[in-house]
């Protein structure tokens, strides 16, 4: 085996080699790093030729590497060597050591290998046929777990950017007054999602309804906190996930209801026909998809992972998870064309076209939905 090559001193070809080139240094590392590895690879295959190397050793070895050495890869690779694991152990080799300092002592351990072998080969072959078994399963599984990562990475949606959010005022919004009526009568603790300053939460309180609030953007929450409201900084997708069920009384939504994720639309209604008691109430006020599309910024309108959905489909979900739609409400400020005058030329034209207007680009901007648990 080559010895370690000395340090070029100035004067050597090596080390005007390396001042004219500084890749030839690493260049020649490699290059010695290659011969040493092959040298090492005929060692090994010379020791397995002679016998020296014990049946099952280099398994053994490659076994403990795994269990011991640390996991540097991540995701699917070290899902891989991790399983690679489970395949080396699946093996049970029967072939017991006989060797032994004393001649009697390797004469009775053969014996006994000998007289339990037919029965030892016997169990271990149905050890070994299940521990195949759970390793093929094992394949399978991981085989599915990279088709779904591969699945949620191609539907990844950029989170949107929490800094091109409007500020959140709710209290002093036109559904406000309406949404502190609806809630008056829930009978239990009200929860505001997407609260923002705390103002909506206030007017419950003042009314003498048991409300808090929560908002993921902790600056939002900083003018409630500072008047020391009830407001935590948490989304609200994520506080009803951990809300016992049927633990609250009314649920008033905002904010970010308005483009979540389809998947979390559904869990959405998932958590509030389970999280509320019965006769609980839902609030829920949204833009309609076409103020959104006309007044939201397109920065918004494009990272969003979401789109508003209309007041007709907000109701036609919550009924279908056991809601009862009491109220809809508009409001927001109506930015529909008025029609022309009868006597006008092509009036009747005129008044179709703008009545295709108002429903695709203008009309109401928001609304809000008022529900109750049935069931």
């Amino acid at each position: 085996m080559p010895t370690s090559p000395a340090s070029p001193s100035a004067d050597t070809p090596d080390a005007a080699l390396s001042a004219v080139d500084p890749t030839a240094e690493v260049a020649e590392r490699i290059r010695y790093l290659d011969e040493v590895m092959a040298e090492i690879d005929a060692e090994v295959r010379r020791r397995r030729a002679s016998g020296d190397l014990p049946a099952g050793l280099e398994r053994e070895l490659d076994e403990l590497f795994l269990e011991f050495s640390p996991v540097g890869l991540q995701g699917r690779a070290r899902l891989r060597e991790t399983l690679s694991l489970v395949d080396g152990s699946a093996y049970i080799d029967i072939a017991v050591p006989t060797e032994s300092n004393k001649a009697v002592g390797a004469y009775i351990k053969r014996v006994i290998r000998k007289a339990l072998g037919w029965y030892m080969g016997f169990i271990v072959a149905q050890v070994v046929k299940f521990a195949w078994s759970v390793s093929r399963m094992l394949h399978v599984v991981v085989d599915h777990i990279e088709i779904l990562e591969a699945t949620v990475d191609a539907n990844r949606s950029v989170d949107l950017p929490t800094a091109l959010l409007p500020s959140a005022v709710p209290g002093s919004a036109w559904w406000a007054p309406a949404a502190v009526d609806a809630l008056r009568s829930a009978p239990g603790r009200v929860v505001v999602g997407d609260c923002g300053d705390g103002s909506l939460v206030e007017a419950l309180i003042a009314e003498g309804i048991d409300a808090y609030g929560v908002d993921p953007s902790d600056i939002a929450l900083e003018p409630a906190l500072m008047r020391g409201v009830d407001v935590r900084g948490e989304g609200v997708l994520h506080h009803l996930d951990v809300v016992a069920t049927e633990a609250l009384a009314g649920v008033a939504l905002t904010g970010s209801v308005q483009w979540l994720r389809p998947i979390e639309r559904e869990r959405l209604i998932e958590l509030l026909s389970t999280r509320l008691v019965v006769d609980g109430i839902v609030v829920l006020h949204s833009t309609s998809p076409e103020s959104w599309a006309a007044s939201t910024s397109p920065v918004v309108r494009d990272l969003a992972p979401g789109r508003p959905l209309h007041a007709e489909t907000w109701a036609h979900l919550l009924v279908a998870s056991g809601f009862s739609v009491s109220t809809v409400l508009a409001g927001g400020g109506d930015r529909s064309l008025a029609h022309v005058t009868a006597g006008s030329a092509d009036a009747d034209t005129l008044n179709a076209a703008i009545d295709t207007i108002n429903a695709r680009l203008l009309g109401v901007s928001e609304y809000l939905v008022v529900a109750v648990r049935v069931r």
